[in-house]
């Protein structure tokens, strides 16, 4: 039985990998950190253990054995302010994961980026992996953080690794235990009227991803990106997909950006007063002036991978909040 080992294991991705992973009969080894919330991973089969990707020697040392990596860790934040400890986690921590990987000999490293990483098309408004990151006059911290990381990724490849990277977009779905894209349909329910902003997003669900993350450890070309999407959908539309499943009313004010991103400074502000992280933040209202519709024909193509409708993805969603009482 081949040996799988996966980083971030209690997250949204790793999570439903891990279960994912025990359904194919590997044998699995889930990484989480002390104090994790393992909500996601009840029912999970494998074995939990509690390491840090920043510190080497340990992850080292828990990695030995393991024939696969699928590194799904990392922090997800359009928070500008978190930009210290962006860098610290997707780029000093991939450099962590690179070096045990070499160290340890596994045959394989998968590690999850995102389309965040993938820069803005010169002509039309589909990227695809070919486009290079092109981003950094935005100041946004997490896609900045998340292009370093995969620079790791290539030196480690220099140096001998067998990696491939998977690029998923803006991902819904089950086990969302920290609500990265979950908070919308929190947030989205208790609304009596419903504002949305321009522009959009390139969407998937939580288990299209895990499909593509197994289709790219088997047929993934090592050094290798490749995209893994969904719906390229607006603001709006999304927002309305999330509505009928919640019981909200329909999208109905649109809101300019010249507001939207005082109130993202204002929430910011408060914040800082609550402890808790602002539902939007200037960055992300950033991310929405830019274009963020991404092409996974290629790993349709190369990986078999089959985008399934964002629907399916959010009522699974709202259905395991709902069935844990996070709703």
């Amino acid at each position: 039985m081949e040996r799988v080992f996966v980083t971030g294991a209690n997250g949204l991705i790793g999570a439903n990998l891990c279960h994912k992973l025990n359904e194919l009969d590997y044998e699995v080894v889930g990484m989480v950190r002390e104090k994790s919330n393992l909500l996601g991973l009840n029912g999970f089969e494998g074995r939990i253990v509690k390491g840090d990707i920043l510190d080497e020697a340990g992850l080292t040392k828990l990695m030995e054995r393991a024939d696969y990596v699928f590194h799904t860790a990392g922090l997800v934040s359009f928070d500008n302010r978190l930009r210290e400890q962006l860098f610290r986690v997707n780029v000093d921590g991939v450099r962590s994961v690179v070096n045990a990987a070499l160290k340890t000999g596994v045959k394989r490293l998968v590690h999850t980026s995102s389309v965040a990483v993938i820069g803005i098309p010169s002509a039309g408004d589909v990227a695809d992996e070919n486009v290079g990151y092109n981003r950094f006059k935005y100041g946004v911290a997490y896609g900045d953080s998340k292009h370093y990381g995969e620079l790791e990724i290539k030196k480690g490849l220099d140096r001998g690794l067998d990696a491939v990277i998977v690029n998923p977009g803006s991902i819904m779905g089950q086990r969302d235990v920290y609500m990265h894209s979950g908070v919308l349909l929190k947030v989205l329910k208790g609304m009596k009227v419903v504002p949305y902003v321009s522009g959009g997003m390139c969407s998937v669900g939580a288990d299209e991803v895990v499909d593509g993350e197994i289709a790219a450890l088997r047929f993934g070309k090592s050094g290798d990106r490749y995209v893994l999407g969904s719906e390229n959908i607006t603001f709006k539309e999304l927002f309305g997909k999330i509505c009928a499943v919640v019981g909200a009313p329909q999208p109905s004010i649109h809101v300019p950006l010249t507001v939207a991103r005082g109130a993202a400074s204002l929430l910011e502000l408060f914040s800082g007063f609550t402890g808790k992280p602002p539902v939007l933040t200037r960055a992300h209202v950033v991310s929405a002036t830019l274009p963020h519709y991404f092409s996974s024909e290629k790993a349709i193509h190369e990986l078999g991978y089959k985008p399934r409708p964002i629907m399916e993805a959010i009522r699974k969603s709202y259905d395991w909040y709902v069935a844990n009482g996070l709703m």
